[in-house]
């Protein structure tokens, strides 16, 4: 047999072998198997998994491992398949990889890649929105505004710094003149009018779009009635959205509308920071 027919015939055995590894039976005659799974953050989201899958028939102790990214499960291969639990964590937003293989470099190195991208979305959004809702009342009210910026203009670093001197000094640069201008702009009352609708645009884009997955993960765990950081956090989002909205049809005199929709903006950017 020819060496490109041996690879062949690997690569389609490697192909059709399950993302989960059996670990044998129990002393009552359950099955366990061991699957590795990613997008783990904190110990919530174990809870939640726990949880999602204790929810199916013949599903016995779920153990997830926060440090390895795993879990072993216990269940009944009568009543339900690892192929169906692992479904029902991939609908709620993690992924499932082979326990017996390491992720391959350059797998890894695009995901780090398209995040770095999203993060700095997330930090320019948020520079933007910090700008707009900032109040000039003396000295003492630049300083929050100057240690976030200060903060976020940190984690761009952190996130640039990969990518060579000369582009982490141009992005630094570029971040730090957008909150300068539009900040400027704020404080001279240029386009004042138009700051609620900015910002309300803004937390619909993060909300719906740059952190769809979150919204995802919280719609899955809402339909499974499990409360989790995902869930609050997307009930603060919407009730911010919410509060602004009122804001813009009712026009309330000293009403926050822009801050309202700024609570939404900066606490799922915030989300984002923190993955």
């Amino acid at each position: 047999m020819s060496r490109p027919i041996l690879q062949e015939n690997k690569a389609e055995a490697e192909s059709a072998a399950p993302y989960w590894v059996e670990e044998g039976s129990t002393t009552d005659g359950k099955a366990r198997f061991r699957a590795k799974i990613g997008g783990l953050h904190c110990s919530l989201c174990t809870g939640t998994i726990e949880k999602a899958l204790g929810q199916h028939p013949g599903v016995g102790k779920v153990s997830v491992s926060l440090t390895h990214e795993q879990a072993l499960v216990e269940y009944d291969p009568k009543a339900v398949k690892p192929e169906e639990l692992l479904g029902t964590l991939k609908d709620m937003g993690y992924t499932i990889c082979d326990p017996r293989k390491a992720r391959p470099f350059e797998e890894e190195e695009q995901a780090l890649v398209r995040e770095g991208r999203r993060l700095l979305a997330a930090i320019a959004l948020s520079l933007i929105t910090i700008s707009l809702i900032f109040q000039a009342q003396g000295w003492w009210s630049v300083l929050v505004p100057s240690v976030v910026g200060l903060s976020l203009l940190t984690v761009a670093y952190l996130i640039l710094r990969g990518s060579g001197a000369l582009a982490t000094i141009a992005g630094l640069a570029a971040l730090a003149a957008i909150f300068g201008a539009v900040l400027l702009a704020k404080v001279s009352g240029f386009a004042s009018n138009w700051i609620p609708l900015s910002i309300a645009a803004f937390a619909v884009f993060v909300v719906f779009g740059l952190a769809r997955h979150i919204l995802s993960m919280a719609f899955q765990s809402v339909r499974r009635r499990i409360l989790n950081q995902h869930v609050l956090l997307e009930a603060g989002a919407f009730a911010g959205i919410t509060g602004g909205l009122i804001g813009l049809a009712f026009h309330p005199a000293g009403y926050p509308t822009a801050a309202f929709f700024a609570v939404s903006v900066l606490i799922v950017n915030y989300h984002l920071f923190s993955e």
